[in-house]
């Protein structure tokens, strides 16, 4: 009786240790689907990894703003045409000069199929949207929660390359769900 009764508090022990590891699993799966930090910190922490050749800077995208206007930079810097998918959105361009150049991060919204924001953006974006230039670069890229959008003209590959600022991405914020290139 003293052998039954050790082997089933053994086994009990051994499966209650097992579900407790497997709390933690989940609980590190759903922490890994969140990058840690605003749009802006992670955009200026991906220039730091991979310094670009031009003056820049990050502009906040406000997604509150469903005026005319709020509706065109939303458009202009996500290539998306709401933000019901999204909770937040900052891009990193040039300050001044004839650079085609667009860096954007965004953060999904809870529930939202991350690949088709992604999608969304990378089908959306205007690669002309700059007076006399154009991007004929375009990549996208995801980690965790975060999709960001690369465009480049192939012109200023001596300034700046996709693959660069992907990877210093990458270095941030991990490892890539998705990296496609137009």
């Amino acid at each position: 009786m003293k052998k039954f009764v050790a082997i089933v508090l053994a086994l009990s022990l051994v499966l209650s240790l097992a579900a407790c590891g497997g709390k933690k699993t989940q609980e590190t799966e759903a922490a890994a689907l969140t990058v840690e930090g605003t749009m802006e910190e992670l955009l200026n922490k991906t220039i730091e990894q991979r310094p670009v050749e031009f003056m820049g800077g990050v502009i906040p995208v406000d997604l509150t703003d469903s005026s005319e206007d709020g509706l065109w930079a939303l458009k202009s810097y996500t290539g998306l045409d709401g933000a019901e998918k999204i909770t937040e959105a900052a891009a990193f361009e040039p300050m001044m000069g004839s650079i085609p150049y667009s860096m954007v991060m965004v953060r999904t919204a809870e529930g939202a199929d991350v690949k088709a924001v992604a999608e969304g953006m990378k089908n959306g974006i205007d690669q002309r949207k700059w007076i006399c230039v154009e991007a004929d670069d375009l990549r996208v890229a995801a980690a965790g929660d975060v999709v960001v959008l690369m465009m480049v003209s192939s012109q200023h590959a001596d300034v700046v390359t996709p693959e660069g600022i992907i990877g210093g991405f990458e270095a941030v914020a991990g490892a890539l769900d998705l990296n496609e290139t137009k």
